[in-house]
């Protein structure tokens, strides 16, 4: 086929990481920068660099499916109730997850806006 698709630098979790976004598809594929609830860890770059890759990829619009390269949600819903447990779209989002895990249901990919108000 014939897909157009950019690369960004989503440095930080490692010095060299990249996404892949492709804006026809309304897709971005991320790694291990950003995850549904929740993002990677800081294993090779600085605090400035992986914030600057994170806000990279929230400038992309709100109707992009984000799939990054792990489950993780059911575990990153849980500490981001423990620091935002007020967040009603947060506290949405994990009655969600929870009833997909318990189907055996995956929660990724996630829309970009649901972990804009979520995450």
């Amino acid at each position: 086929g014939n897909i157009q698709g950019t690369v960004i630098d989503v440095g930080g979790h490692t010095k060299g990481h990249v996404a892949f976004w492709f804006p026809d598809q309304s897709k971005v594929f991320v790694g291990d920068a950003l995850f549904s609830l929740g993002c990677g860890k800081m294993f090779e770059g600085t605090p400035d660099q992986f914030w600057a890759s994170l806000q990279r990829l929230r400038d992309l619009p709100d109707d992009t499916l984000v799939y990054c390269g792990h489950e993780y949600t059911k575990s990153n819903a849980k500490f981001a109730m423990s620091v935002e447990p007020n967040n009603t779209d947060l506290v949405a989002r994990v009655a969600i997850v929870n009833q997909k895990r318990e189907r055996g249901e995956p929660t990724v990919p996630s829309l970009l806006g649901e972990e804009k108000k979520a995450n």
